[in-house]
C-alpha cells in the first residue's frame, strides 16, 4: 500500500459504541421535550428543524448547528449551555438539566450517531510513522563541534527556561539561558557549547527540519527584537532577521530555508527572505499579540496564533490566507505541525488542545488537555503552556496544572506525569517519541516521559 494512502483523513464508518447516546433513543426525546415546540417542520424558527436527524444535520439559516466530535463550540451546545453571546435555548427559561446537557454533549462527542449500530461521523485520524516530511540529512546529523569557549552567565537566581527545542535527528537540545543558548546532549545531559544572545531574553527556539540550523528569537520589551539563525555545527551566526521595536515572541524558518517569519506585540506577521533579510510580506489580520508561529514540514504554509484565540494559515510565498481556524476563544500558547504535515495542533489558555485537519481546516478533535478542576483542598490552574510533536507521531503538552501529558497521534492520552513542584513552561519530545524534556520555571531542565 502506498504511504500516501495511509495518510488520508476520512469520514469514518465506525459503528456507534455500545451504550453511547444515539439520536433516536436519547436525543430526539430531549429535543421533543425542550426544543421542537419552536423547531419543527411546521414552525422552523431560524429555519431549524430539530424533530428529525436530517433536520439537525441540515442546520439553520446561520449554518451548521452541530460538529461531530466538537461539542463545546457547536452552536447547539453553546445555546443550551447559555454561552455569552449565543442565543439561549430554551429562550427565557432556565437551562435544561445537567444530565440532559451531558447526554447531548456525549452524543456530539461520539460522532452524531443516529441509531443503535449506526455509523459515527467522527473523522478517523491515521498516521504512518515512516512518513517523514523532511528527509534525514546525509551523513551524521548536525551536532556542535569545536564551538568557541563562552563563559556561562550565572545569576543569583536561575532564569526560567522560556524556550527549549530538540533536534529532529540528533540527541541534542537547545535551552534558553540568561542572554545565552546552551547546547545540551540529550542522553548524557552534558553541556556541549554556549551561544551568546546579547539581544536579550529568548522567547522562542526551534531547530530547522533537517536539524542543521537553530532559530532563536527574543529581545527587550518595548525596545528591540530580532531573529538569529545559528549554524548548529559551528555555532556561527548565519543571519540576523528583523529590526523590531519590541520583542519577538515567535519565529520560524521554512523547511526549505527560504523564508523566516516572526511576530510579537505589534500584532503583525512578517515574512522575510532568509537569504537576504528582505521583508516580503506584512500580514495585519491578527487583532492581538502574535504568540506562536510554525512553518509546515514541507512547502511554504505558515500557521500563526495570537493572544485572543485567532489562528490562521498562510502561504508564505504570496502572503495569502489559506485557512482561518476558528475554534479557540482565548490566548493560544503554542502551535505545532505533525511530521507528515497533515495535522496542526494548537493549545490555549482554556486547556483545550485542537487537532486541525490540514486538508480542509476542520477541527478533527478537541481535547481538554489541561483543564483545571476543584477539589476540597485547592483549585488546579487551567491552561496549556506548550506542545510539540515528535518525529514518530507522539505529542507532548505541558500545562498550568503542573502536569505533562503525552498523546497518541489520534489525540488519545498515552501517559501523564504526577503534579510537579515547578511550572513546566515548555516541553519537547525527542525523536524516539518516548522521552520528553521540560524547561521549568525554576530554571531547571527535567527529563520526563514513558519508561
Amino acid at each position: 500500500m502506498k504511504v500516501h494512502s495511509l495518510l488520508l483523513i476520512l469520514i469514518s464508518v465506525i459503528p456507534g459504541l455500545q451504550g453511547a447516546p444515539t439520536f433516536d433513543a436519547d436525543i430526539r426525546p430531549l429535543f421533543k421535550k425542550h426544543c421542537t415546540s419552536c423547531h419543527n417542520p411546521d414552525k422552523r424558527k431560524a429555519d431549524l428543524d430539530l424533530s428529525t436527524y436530517a433536520g439537525v444535520l441540515a442546520g439553520s439559516s446561520g449554518g451548521e448547528v452541530v460538529k461531530a466530535g466538537v461539542p463545546d463550540t457547536s452552536w447547539l451546545f453553546e445555546s443550551i449551555t447559555h454561552v455569552d453571546g449565543v442565543e439561549a435555548m430554551p429562550p427565557k427559561k432556565p437551562k435544561i438539566s445537567e444530565d440532559a446537557i451531558a447526554t447531548i454533549r456525549e452524543w456530539i462527542l461520539g460522532g452524531l450517531v443516529e441509531s443503535s449500530g449506526g455509523k459515527s461521523m467522527l473523522r478517523e485520524i491515521t498516521f504512518d510513522v515512516t512518513a517523514g516530511s523532511s528527509a534525514k540529512p546525509e551523513g551524521e546529523p548536525a551536532m556542535p563541534t569545536g564551538l568557541p569557549e563562552v563563559e556561562r552567565k550565572i545569576s543569583s537566581r536561575s532564569p526560567a527556561v522560556t524556550a527549549l527545542a530538540a533536534s529532529p535527528w540528533a540527541p541534542l537540545m537547545a535551552v534558553s539561558g540568561w542572554e545565552q543558548i546552551l547546547f545540551r546532549h540529550a542522553a548524557s545531559e552534558e553541556t556541549l557549547g554556549i551561544l551568546p544572545f546579547p539581544e536579550g531574553t529568548i522567547h522562542d527556539l526551534k531547530f530547522s527540519r533537517n536539524g542543521s540550523v537553530l532559530i532563536a528569537s527574543g529581545g527587550r520589551g518595548g525596545e528591540s527584537g530580532k531573529v538569529v539563525l545559528f549554524d548548529v555545527k559551528s555555532g556561527k551566526r548565519i543571519a540576523e532577521i528583523g529590526d523590531e521595536e519590541d520583542i519577538v515572541l515567535a519565529a520560524d524558518l521554512s523547511a526549505d530555508h527560504r523564508y523566516v517569519a516572526l511576530g510579537g506585540p505589534a500584532k503583525v506577521v512578517k515574512i522575510f527572505d532568509a537569504t537576504n533579510g528582505k521583508l516580503l510580506h506584512r500580514i495585519e489580520k491578527h487583532t492581538d499579540w502574535i504568540t506562536a508561529l510554525a512553518f509546515a514540514p514541507e512547502g511554504d504554509q505558515l500557521a500563526s496564533a495570537d493572544r485572543s484565540g485567532g489562528v490562521h494559515v498562510w502561504e508564505a510565498g504570496t502572503g495569502g490566507i489559506v485557512y482561518t481556524l476558528d475554534e479557540h476563544k482565548v490566548h493560544v500558547a503554542d502551535l505545532a505541525w505533525r511530521a507528515d504535515g497533515k495535522m496542526l495542533a494548537s493549545g490555549a489558555d482554556d486547556g483545550k488542545m485542537v487537532l486541525w485537519d490540514m486538508k480542509d481546516g476542520w477541527p478533527s478533535k478537541v481535547v481538554d488537555a489541561h483543564k483545571g478542576n476543584t477539589d476540597d483542598r485547592y483549585t488546579r490552574a487551567t491552561g496549556i503552556l506548550s506542545l510539540a510533536w515528535s518525529r514518530g507521531g507522539s505529542l507532548i503538552t505541558s500545562g498550568r496544572d503542573k502536569r505533562v501529558r503525552i498523546w497518541k497521534a489520534d489525540g488519545n492520552r498515552e501517559w501523564e506525569s504526577d503534579e510537579m513542584e515547578s511550572l513546566p513552561i515548555t516541553a519537547t519530545l525527542l525523536s524516539d517519541s518516548k522521552t520528553g524534556w521540560l524547561g521549568m520555571y525554576d530554571g531547571s531542565v527535567v527529563a520526563t516521559g514513558k519508561k
